[in-house]
């Protein structure tokens, strides 16, 4: 399934992919339901217009933050996968890249806010600037990590700086602090998180050995842009929506626009575990062809899919409970519909995602730069043409144009791995079991949000069974990943797969 040589190894590294999957998927629960709590603290205390002003300058963290490596941390981590014994080089010299890049960006940065800005919004941007040098795709720990597939530790850096945060927003609301104070929380959790992540590379791996070669770093460098620039576009499609309704709108419509965005889009998660934990795999098998790629392609689509469909159905119909669950005070009721719309492009969102890390596996950064370029145009050009008629409604028809946009690029681009009927193929299963449970979720709409939810599960997952959607070879790869872990029940599942 892998592209191994034989089928025991095809098992055992599909078992180390799950296990990877695993403790990114837990990392990243625990990491968007501290996202979600830290939403309400700030939403309630704040208010929607304060929050909406949090939310202009906490986008503007990861706008800054996909340009302050150049792109070059990708590149570092499909490098080391491919060859670990230059991995203490390619640390020295991702370690020279990134402090030239940032010292130069706070430097620049810095210096500009103070001179153009009053002294509140030059505080402000300086905090942001800070913060964004520092975010969690900026930290090299966490690139090395990923190249070695010890997802478990990115995971352990991720909770570090999540709880850093949440505890600084707890305890800013407590004391009634300013927004400059609730901004600094995270810049202060990112740099406990990077002393953590640098402790833990050089106790547990290795520590860099500082070789700098011009061509070597350039070479790297001309590599990491694209990706670089991509990395900038994305974050700009996707913040732009707020960006735009800053602008043309109102900060309560920025309020709706971000609780719609922060409950749908952070879901990426579950596709990006997949993703990240076969990136490594994809980028030594794309150097074997086509044939060693398809087999484990297939899966990652399948598992993207059977994921996004249910998850869209869950928001869809149960947005309209969620949003008075969370938010107690007035001006969130448009939330509901926010959300709805935005869950309809969950397939695309995951699709997109994992696009992302393939084709720079396969050294074709430059294209998804490309599909990325178009998407931002088709969801600004949206966003121009709705947002002063429909609002918040304006700027998720915009997400969801550039999604599609990006989704067809993307798609064509792989089509000498996939074609259309494989996509048909690996999906009606899926689809068929969602609409199922939008059909039991919607009859039981009334009842607790629990129940609603263990219903939808339920119903999703027999008619997945009904109709076959999970195959004997993917059952087996689930219990060899449960034996893996030494839970409860391991030793009998494997003494079974021993007798079969």
């Amino acid at each position: 399934m892998i592209g191994a040589e034989s089928p025991s190894s095809d098992v055992e590294s599909a078992t180390l992919i799950g296990r990877n999957v695993s403790f990114r998927l837990a990392g990243q629960i625990l990491s968007a339901l501290i996202n979600v709590g830290g939403m309400v603290l700030l939403g309630n205390f704040l208010g929607s217009s304060g929050y909406g002003n949090y939310a202009f300058y906490y986008a503007l963290i990861p706008l800054i933050a996909s340009m302050s490596d150049l792109g070059v941390g990708a590149i570092i981590t499909r490098e080391i996968a491919r060859n670990r014994a230059d991995g203490p080089r390619l640390l020295g010299d991702a370690i020279c890249i990134k402090a030239a890049v940032s010292g130069a960006l706070l430097l620049v940065g810095g210096t500009l806010a103070w001179t153009i800005f009053d002294p509140l919004r030059a505080t402000l941007l300086t905090v942001v600037l800070a913060a964004a040098l520092m975010d969690f795709s900026q930290d090299i720990s966490v690139w090395v990590f990923r190249a070695h597939e010890r997802q478990d530790l990115e995971s352990l850096l991720l909770l570090v700086s999540q709880i850093g945060w949440v505890a600084g927003i707890a305890a800013c609301a407590a004391l009634g602090a300013s927004l400059v104070s609730f901004l600094a929380t995270a810049t202060a959790a990112f740099a406990v998180r990077l002393g953590v992540g640098a402790w833990i590379l050089s106790r547990r791996m290795y520590r860099p050995r500082f070789a700098p070669e011009w061509a070597r770093i350039r070479r790297l460098v001309l590599q990491g842009i694209p990706f670089g620039l991509a990395m900038l576009g994305i974050v700009l499609y996707g913040r732009i929506g707020v960006l735009m309704l800053q602008t043309l709108a109102s900060a309560s419509q920025v309020a709706l626009f971000n609780v719609a965005y922060m409950l749908s889009q952070p879901l990426g998660f579950i596709s990006t575990a997949v993703s990240m934990s076969t990136y490594p795999v994809f980028s030594r098998d794309v150097l074997r062809g086509p044939a060693a790629v398809r087999p484990t392609l297939l899966q990652a689509i399948k598992y993207q899919i059977v994921v996004a469909l249910p998850l869209t159905a869950g928001l869809f119909f149960a947005s309209d409970r969620l949003v008075p669950l969370l938010f107690h005070r007035e001006g969130f009721a448009g939330a509901a519909l926010a959300i709805r719309v935005m869950s309809t492009g969950l397939v695309f969102i995951f699709m997109n995602l994992m696009s992302r890390y393939l084709l720079t596996a396969m050294d074709r950064q430059r294209l998804y730069l490309r599909a990325v370029l178009g998407g931002l145009v088709v969801n600004a050009a949206f966003g121009m043409l709705l947002i002063p008629s429909y609002g918040f409604l304006g700027a998720c028809a915009g997400q969801l144009a550039g999604e599609l946009t990006i989704f067809i690029v993307c798609q064509a681009a792989l089509s000498k791995y996939i074609g259309a009927m494989d996509l048909v193929r690996t999906a009606w299963r899926p689809l068929a079991a969602a609409v199922f449970m939008g059909l039991v979720v919607f009859s039981v709409r009334q009842s607790a949000l629990f129940l609603i939810g263990a219903a939808g599960v339920l119903a999703y997952a027999a008619m997945l069974l009904a109709l076959r959607a999970i195959s004997a070879d993917e059952i087996q790869i689930l219990r060899c990943v449960y034996v893996s872990f030494g839970l409860p029940g391991s030793a009998r599942l494997k003494r079974a797969a021993e007798r079969s």
